[in-house]
């Protein structure tokens, strides 16, 4: 069961979201929140991590009843998720904007993507329907700025995670568990998606002329990668 937190002070808009997702028989929201402040103190919690997924509005009131609200709200929650509390779960950013900057600067602070709700009526089901897609990861990326769901196209939170988990040894079954995938095969066709991530068309061609595995050059990458960040 993928597991669902919203943080979200649209009570209409929040509603929808967590009706739609729980028609899904494999995914639950296990909380809704409406303010910065409990959002914090939850995603401070050691429970945050029992969490497949977090929806993230960007503009948030501090505190319940507020009548401001701030727009970095969603950016500071977004960054203790991911730089304090190590956060390996998909973090998908709702926003009302459809200005690409907005979208970038949630996807530099560490996001999967970013759901713009500003839809006209009759798109709500598609953007529905794609939310739902990007949750189990079975979107990768929507460039098209007609589509409603932005999912970066580098490597994401979750995937490095991954990769550092098979540089360690890890089997698939052993990542499914620690990264929330139903199956060892789920966790491993993801893995095969993120190597053709890393892999450069001259690395795809020396694989395949040299009889190599994908997941080898890839990890090969990946730690050199590492390396030089490490420097």
């Amino acid at each position: 069961m993928t597991k669902i937190l919203i943080v979200e002070d649209d009570e209409d808009f929040s509603g929808i979201l967590k009706r739609v997702i729980e028609q899904d028989g494999e995914m639950s929201v296990v909380e809704v929140i409406n303010c910065e402040e409990e959002a914090l103190k939850r995603v401070r919690s050691p429970e945050v991590h029992q969490n497949n997924c977090v929806l993230l509005d960007l503009q948030l009131p501090f505190r319940h009843g507020d009548k401001t609200v701030s727009s970095l709200a969603g950016i500071r929650i977004l960054e203790e998720l991911r730089h304090q509390q190590g956060f390996y779960g998909t973090i998908i950013v709702l926003t009302n904007s459809k200005a690409p900057a907005d979208g970038q600067r949630a996807l530099a602070a560490g996001c999967d993507g970013y759901l713009c709700k500003r839809a006209k009526i009759s798109e709500v089901p598609q953007m529905l329907n794609e939310l739902k897609m990007a949750i189990k990861g079975e979107v990768i990326l929507v460039s098209t700025p007609m589509r409603h769901v932005f999912i970066r196209d580098d490597i994401s939170a979750k995937e490095a995670r991954m990769l550092d988990l098979l540089s360690h040894g890890k089997s698939w079954a052993e990542i499914a568990r620690e990264l929330g995938y139903k199956t060892p095969k789920a966790a491993a066709n993801v893995g095969d998606r993120v190597f053709d991530k890393l892999l450069s068309p001259q690395d795809a061609q020396k694989v395949a002329a040299e009889g190599m595995k994908k997941r080898h050059k890839a990890l090969e990458i990946w730690t050199s990668r590492r390396l030089s960040h490490a420097r």
